[in-house]
């Protein structure tokens, strides 16, 4: 066979097999392309964990209020009142320094005129102190502080307010939390990534959120947190948002 003829042979092979070659490249381009991209992807998905609890540390505050026209008459009615109120938060295991006590509060309140204004004539003095218990037995501030009612019945003149229940070992539960959160942003985030024939990459970022300290059974929440003092049973709450990379299989 000729040079001429060889030459001619593979210049037609050179012909027919470039379009093959070209695709062939740009597929391979292309995937490559597609992969670097997905492998760029990433899912964010929040995690959740709570945990019930119940209040380890009980406050009960009241106030004294007595009101009269003659001031030596409001704070001897106090004095009586006081010493009342001690023998009964004594009888309930709080005696001396377990009762914390407040200044005693005078406010002369004004006869007013016409106009609703108050004059310089005095219609009578309001004279209130404060009494405060706190204990780790919760129940023995409850019974205290339910049992109120029988020293208004009395004609004790008390302004009473519900206990506040707190929960002190937040701090030990954080930890906790927080590693239960984290892992189950884990599961979502297989779950979501699984579904699409995917694999789930490293982490690239994760932020705790703030925590929630709600009644049991509650769907109270606040951006700047929740802490509630108000019922025994309580459910701690945290968040987290974690991010991850997603690889291609």
């Amino acid at each position: 066979m000729s040079n001429a003829r060889i030459n001619l042979f593979w210049l037609i092979i050179f012909t027919l097999t470039l379009p093959l070659a070209v695709v062939f490249s740009t597929q391979l381009a292309r995937k490559s392309f597609e992969r670097v991209k997905m492998d760029g992807q990433t899912v964010n998905v929040k995690g959740y964990a709570e945990l019930p609890i119940t209040s380890d540390r009980a406050e009960w505050t009241t106030r004294i209020v007595e009101r009269d026209p003659d001031l030596k008459l409001a704070y001897a009615a106090l004095e009586r009142n006081r010493l009342t109120l001690m023998q009964y938060l004594q009888s309930h295991g709080f005696a001396g320094d377990a009762v914390e006590l407040g200044p005693v509060d005078i406010t002369e309140l004004k006869v007013p005129d016409a106009d609703g204004n108050p004059t310089n004539q005095i219609e009578f003095y309001l004279v209130r102190q404060r009494f405060s218990i706190a204990s780790n037995d919760v129940q023995r501030v409850t019974n205290a502080a339910r049992g109120a009612g029988d020293l208004i019945s009395t004609g004790i003149n008390l302004d009473s307010n519900s206990p506040s229940y707190l929960y002190t070992k937040l701090e030990d539960k954080k930890l906790e939390m927080l590693e239960k959160a984290t892992a189950n942003a884990r599961e979502r985030a297989l779950l979501l990534v699984g579904g699409s024939g995917n694999a789930l990459g490293p982490m690239r970022s994760a932020s705790q959120g703030v925590f929630q300290i709600t009644p049991a059974f509650s769907n109270e929440v606040s951006g700047e947190g929740y802490n509630d003092t108000s019922s025994l049973d309580k459910v701690i709450k945290a968040v987290v948002s974690v991010e991850y990379n997603i690889l291609q299989n």
